[in-house]
């Protein structure tokens, strides 16, 4: 057994002890296996950790979880391997989290984190590195904040809930620096004399008071809390002195005068009072000069233009004043009004350009005459001057007509002109078409013009040309108002009738034929019709008229079979056919039925 065999084997007896067998001398060839649980190629009582080969070498260690070669002591590490990183055999790292601090310093130190000389609360214990990065040995002066090396000296803040930049109320520091503001709601301002009013914050002096805010003051001295500017009711100068400065109505005295007649308009001289312009006071108004004192309607002078002298409701022109009330009285008027052309005759009033109505007749005629009247037109004068007959009193106006009845037929002709007349049109003169157009005016009797045909064979239908006739409105014989006779010769035929049927054969059945206009009379003659009677299968045959589907009956018997054949015939069945076609057995004239479709049948019936 080599040296290794013989120690690794010793070892393993000592640890495993006679559980292996192991007694007091060595054992004999082949020896047994070392046990190495993980594979290292250590044996278990050489691997501190058996189970993980990475690591088999026992040590007093510390973990050196930042780097900075000095670990921490309350992390021991026991069991490394040859690749084993983040421990080390020194201990007492004080920041075990931060590779730059594990040391404690000679002396407590002054935190100045942000390097711009000022010292944070100190001093303090803490850990550090190589050099003292952060903090002083010595303190500097206060700094407010420590974190930001443009701030470090700290000012008084006052609270401005108003928000008018005036605060007001015990103060609080705040760190100063380059882009700082105070905290939200302070300002560096204090003395806010109305902290919870923005719009006042400063003491103001002023000279006079409008309390009323009338805008008119009385002298008074003092000041008061303000904004930019002095405060509504306070003014550092005078307006105008107020006469009442506790009744913003009541500003300056007001002239009043007496009204005893109650009409809003005063008389004498008047009494200043200091009151305001709406406020009453019994028997006084604020406006004088009344022109009728102890007239209730009358007050005031008003201007005139025309007047009405003689009382008839027209005026006249005329200008002055007139004492009255809210408008001039009746009879006065601020326009110039001229509709009285006789102001001292209450009978006349009115000037009428008139004419000469001689006939009386309500329309006069030559110059116009101008006459002052009353509210009719002066006898003898009408205002229109149109009268064509002057001497009659009948006639008076020229009427327009276009249309002529001169034979009283109330048939006319067109013939237009304009004669004298009164109310209307005399007899025979008319302004629009009546009863129609008159084709010969001398003569009553005759009015209206028809078309009229020569009826030569006198049967009431005439042929040819129409002929214009002036009549009474129906047409005289020889003449028909028709002119459409085919016969005009023949007095039993006049018009076309069209016939689609004829009974050529004379067998009483017609048959078709193409449309075929017929000159007849009332009614078509022989052979045509204009309704089908039958459908005659042979019309040049009178024995055949009809079609009728028969079977060959080839053994007489009355019963035929097929073939069925479809025969033009007449009243009678021809022989050797029959309308009948189920014969069974046409060959035989005893059998026309096959017994067993018989029985079927008769089976069928009986159920």
């Amino acid at each position: 057994m080599d040296l290794l065999a013989r120690t690794t084997w010793a070892l393993v007896c000592v640890a495993l002890g006679f559980q292996l067998g192991c007694g007091g001398r060595e054992p004999e060839p082949p020896y047994p296996t070392p046990v190495d649980a993980d594979g290292d190629g250590r044996a278990v009582n050489l691997d501190c950790d058996d189970h993980d080969p990475a690591v088999w070498r026992t040590v007093r260690g510390y973990e050196d979880l930042d780097g900075d070669g000095h670990g921490d002591l309350e992390r021991p590490v026991s069991c490394v391997g040859d690749g084993s990183e983040g421990w080390t055999e020194q201990q007492g790292d004080c920041a075990p989290q931060d590779a730059t601090r594990w040391r404690w310093p000679a002396q407590a130190v002054y935190p100045d984190l942000d390097g711009d000389g000022a010292t944070g609360p100190g001093p303090v214990w803490l850990c550090v590195g190589d050099t003292l990065q952060g903090y002083r040995e010595q303190a500097g002066e206060p700094d407010c904040d420590d974190q930001d090396p443009r701030s470090w000296h700290s000012e008084l803040a006052w609270v401005d809930s108003d928000g008018d930049g005036v605060g007001e109320g015990t103060p609080i520091r705040w760190c100063t620096g380059q882009g700082r503001t105070p905290p939200a709601g302070h300002v560096l301002v204090s003395g806010d004399c109305a902290p919870g009013d923005a719009r006042r914050w400063r003491m103001l002096p002023y000279a006079y008071r409008d309390e009323d805010q009338d805008g008119f003051t009385v002298p008074q001295a003092g000041t008061v809390c303000a904004g930019t500017a002095l405060p509504p009711g306070h003014a550092t100068h005078s307006i105008q002195t107020d006469c009442d400065d506790r009744n913003r109505n009541r500003t300056v005295p007001i002239e009043r005068w007496a009204d005893t007649d109650g009409d809003g308009v005063g008389e004498g001289d008047p009494i200043l009072r200091c009151i305001s312009p709406g406020e009453s006071i019994p028997g006084e108004v604020f406006q004088g000069g009344d022109c009728g004192p102890g007239d209730g309607t009358r007050w005031q002078y008003l201007a005139f233009a025309s007047r009405d002298v003689d009382f008839d409701g027209y005026l006249a022109p005329a200008s002055g004043l007139r004492c009255s009330g809210f408008w001039l009285p009746s009879g006065f008027s601020a326009s110039v009004v001229n509709d009285d052309c006789d102001d001292r005759d209450v009978t006349r009033f009115r000037t009428w350009s008139v004419h000469a109505d001689s006939d009386r007749d309500g329309v006069g005629a030559g110059p116009a005459t101008a006459i002052c009247g009353g509210a009719q037109v002066p006898t003898g004068y009408a205002t229109t001057d149109t009268d064509c007959a002057a001497a009659d009193a009948a006639r008076w106006r020229m009427l327009a007509y276009a249309f002529r009845d001169a034979d009283g037929d109330t048939f006319t002709v067109e013939q237009a002109g304009e004669l004298c007349a009164g109310v209307s049109l005399p007899a025979g003169h008319a302004t629009d078409a009546m009863s129609g157009p008159d084709c010969d005016d001398t003569n009553a009797s005759r009015y209206q013009t028809v078309s009229a045909f020569t009826d030569t064979d006198g049967d009431g239908v005439g042929a040819g040309a129409s002929t214009a006739l002036c009549t009474n409105g129906q047409v005289p014989p020889p003449w028909s108002s028709l002119g459409t006779d085919c016969a005009a010769e023949d007095a039993t035929r006049w018009r076309d009738l069209t016939a689609s049927l004829a009974d050529q054969d004379g067998d009483g059945f017609t048959a078709p034929i193409p449309a075929t206009l017929v000159c007849t009379g009332a009614a078509l003659p022989a052979p045509y019709h204009a309704k089908a009677v039958g459908n005659d299968c042979d019309d040049a045959d009178p024995d055949l008229y009809r079609w009728m589907v028969l079977y060959p009956d080839r053994d007489g018997d009355g019963v035929g079979a097929p073939p069925r054949q479809v025969s033009c015939i007449g009243q009678a069945i021809p022989g050797g056919l029959s309308v009948y076609g189920d014969d069974t057995d046409d060959q035989d004239p005893v059998r026309q039925e096959d017994p067993d479709e018989a029985d079927e049948v008769g089976l069928i019936l009986d159920l």
